[in-house]
């Protein structure tokens, strides 16, 4: 979305300073939309868990929770805020590799589905089932999923051999009858298999595999308790053109992979369990922009560097070496094309937001425009020199300040002085 210069000193004027985000509500309404249709079109039961991780800006989730889409956390600071939102308990699955007894136990007494990691999160939730023995806890299991091709290439993130989340296939189901035996209980089900695998490139391929691989587990073990089927998240957004990414799969590809295998795999054709994914870039990669105005504009060593008023921490604070969609916004129509760089406002040199651009050159008080930082920005950005920047939501044109630009006392408040 291309922005006029009086739109962003119209924006700047609602957020009353630079830099600032600025979130288009329509495109995370139509991501959620067209998700939705892709996979309800070619299995049902369908259940979208948005991603809470990926940025949980509460704007965002209430939006999920009108929708009628789940809650998908990883922390019980995560889990709180589903609760405040206003999500039915029932209807937030609480992930994650650390979960205490009280988060556990919590969630459980809230009736939500708890995809437990490891064997102490197993004890904790037998143990509850132990001292609950009129009731029947409902808990899921994380499963490790093997993400190695045919050529012995893996594809899980950064390349890794094995995978450090989940319990092992074939240790599954051995531990979990020598628990109930242990404990002399019975009311603990398993109802939710969970197969979230951060991958290396996003395939189908990945998705099929771990399709398959909790079916398989489903059918053999728990073929008469499991009533989710849930493949994690990890999905491709939409890409735009300047991005590098060739041929990644659509919406419609993941979704005729993975509902195919469901639909003719015997035992999920037969029980109908309720597909469950759990999409975070998918959804709010592209509906945010980061606005930065220039503060300076230099020649070094034959390089030319544009300085911004925020940082990288803003817009890749994983510190990747993509550039991402942008737009030079200025005043004058007619600035000379050149190539720069444009670094940010911290005192790191390894500070750049955009690499060797070649665009119209800017000058100071004209603005950049990255696009696509919606994922992992808002959630890690920390107050490292600067506090965070304010958050304006563009609502069909109407624009609507969601977050103010934050305050001393704000960063300051739970410290000693």
């Amino acid at each position: 979305m291309g922005l006029s210069y009086s739109d962003i000193l119209k924006l700047e004027s609602i957020t009353g300073s630079s830099p600032f985000y600025l979130v288009v509500r329509q495109r995370f309404e139509r991501n959620f939309d067209d998700l939705t249709a892709a996979f309800e079109s070619r299995y049902q039961p369908f259940t979208l868990a948005y991603s809470y991780k990926t940025n949980y800006l509460p704007y965002l989730c209430q939006i999920i929770k009108q929708k009628g889409g789940w809650a998908e956390v990883v922390s019980r600071m995560e889990y709180d805020l589903a609760i405040r939102i206003g999500h039915d308990a029932e209807k937030i699955i609480f992930n994650g590799p650390v979960k205490t007894q009280d988060d556990i136990e919590r969630a459980l007494d809230n009736g939500s589905i708890v995809n437990l990691d490891c064997r102490p999160e197993l004890d904790i939730a037998a143990a509850y089932a132990h001292r609950h023995p009129d009731r029947s806890i409902r808990i899921g299991l994380r499963i490790n999923i093997g993400l190695s091709d045919e050529a012995g290439r893996s594809h899980i993130q950064n390349s890794l051999k094995v995978g450090r989340f989940g319990f092992a296939p074939a240790a599954l189901h051995s531990q979990f009858l020598i628990l109930n035996s242990k404990l002399q209980t019975d009311n603990l089900k398993v109802v939710s298999l969970h197969g979230h695998t951060s991958t290396t490139d996003r395939s189908a391929w990945c998705f099929e595999t771990i399709t398959k691989t909790l079916c398989r587990i489903a059918g053999e073990h728990f073929a008469d308790t499991i009533e989710y089927i849930n493949v994690g998240g990890g999905f491709f957004g939409r890409m735009h053109p300047d991005m590098p990414f060739k041929n990644v799969p659509s919406f419609e590809d993941y979704a005729q992979t993975i509902c195919g295998i469901l639909n003719t795999d015997n035992w999920a054709a037969s029980t109908r369990p309720t597909l469950v994914i759990e999409p975070g870039v998918a959804m709010v990669a592209d509906c945010v922009s980061f606005v930065a105005k220039v503060a300076s504009v230099k020649t070094i060593a034959g390089r030319l560097f544009v300085t911004v008023d925020g940082s990288a921490f803003h817009a890749k604070p994983t510190f990747h070496s993509l550039n991402m969609p942008h737009q030079i916004i200025t005043k004058d129509d007619n600035r000379s094309v050149q190539t720069f760089s444009v670094v940010g406002s911290t005192c790191m040199e390894k500070d750049i937001l955009l690499t060797d651009i070649t665009a119209p050159l800017p000058s100071v008080g004209d603005y950049i425009k990255i696009d696509n930082v919606g994922a992992y920005t808002l959630v890690m950005s920390p107050p490292f020199i600067h506090p965070a920047p304010a958050i304006v939501a563009d609502e069909d044109g109407r624009y609507k300040l969601i977050r103010r630009k934050q305050t001393l006392d704000e960063v300051f408040s739970n410290y000693s002085f």
